[in-house]
């Protein structure tokens, strides 16, 4: 597996990270979209293509605004940025790898970017891991953990998991503004894969958002919580990856 990064200019630098097979026929090219608060460097990621680079598919990610490497700060982590960052990478993978067969992997706040963007994603098929399709209610009600009314006062609120970003309640009003994933046509072959465990995104609603389209199937990983850090997980995670995406 040979490992490289590079940039994308924008407005400003997406900061991205490829892996590639050793020889260079390539079948398959995954994108990999992080959650809130990951970045492009994720175990997951990084075992995901340990494993499909031996399958002739290689895997591009890249970091949101102010995550990982990006070089902009909070102010600069607007939904439509998230977007055209991720559109961007999309269309750089496109100019290189137009003849291969392109799939999405999306993970949580990732996924409902991605989800979000599913109008300009042509027929490429998604795996979303326990994707954030109630993503304003999951931000107050299981990260952040406080009301509205609270976030307006404090203004600025520092959240995250393996890190910290300092979340603008600016950050909350645009996500409101966005369509509602819940009400949005999703016309890809979708896998999503998520725990039964999960305190951050209910599989409730992951249940309801699936139950409501035909092409979008759910594999549910018992025992699992939002992270799948517990032993096999990411393994079980990527085995289900392969299969849906003939791999």
């Amino acid at each position: 597996m040979r490992t490289s990064y590079f940039s994308i200019n924008r407005d400003y630098e997406i900061k991205c990270k490829m892996f590639l097979p050793n020889h260079q026929n390539m079948k398959g090219v995954i994108i990999g979209v992080h959650g809130f608060a990951g970045d492009k460097d994720s175990s997951m990621l990084e075992q995901l293509a340990q494993t499909v680079c031996l399958a002739e598919t290689g895997l591009v990610c890249f970091d949101f605004p102010a995550h990982g490497e990006s070089p902009v700060g909070e102010d600069m982590l607007t939904i439509e940025n998230c977007k055209k960052d991720f559109l961007a990478v999309l269309t750089y993978v496109n100019s290189l790898y137009s003849n291969v067969y392109i799939s999405i992997l999306a993970t949580s706040f990732g996924g409902y970017i991605t989800l979000l963007c599913a109008d300009q994603l042509k027929n490429y098929p998604l795996v979303l891991r326990a994707p954030a399709v109630t993503m304003p209610k999951v931000l107050l009600e299981n990260v952040l953990e406080i009301s509205a009314e609270e976030f307006q006062r404090a203004g600025t609120v520092t959240c995250g998991f393996e890190r910290s970003i300092s979340l603008p309640y600016s950050f909350y009003k645009d996500l409101v503004t966005q369509e509602n994933i819940m009400e949005k046509n999703i016309r890809q072959r979708t896998l999503i894969l998520h725990g039964d465990c999960d305190d951050i995104v209910p599989l409730s609603d992951i249940l309801a958002f699936a139950g409501m389209r035909e092409n979008v199937e759910v594999e549910i990983i018992h025992g699992a919580d939002h992270r799948f850090k517990k032993e096999g997980e990411i393994e079980q995670l990527i085995q289900s990856i392969k299969k849906f995406l003939n791999i």
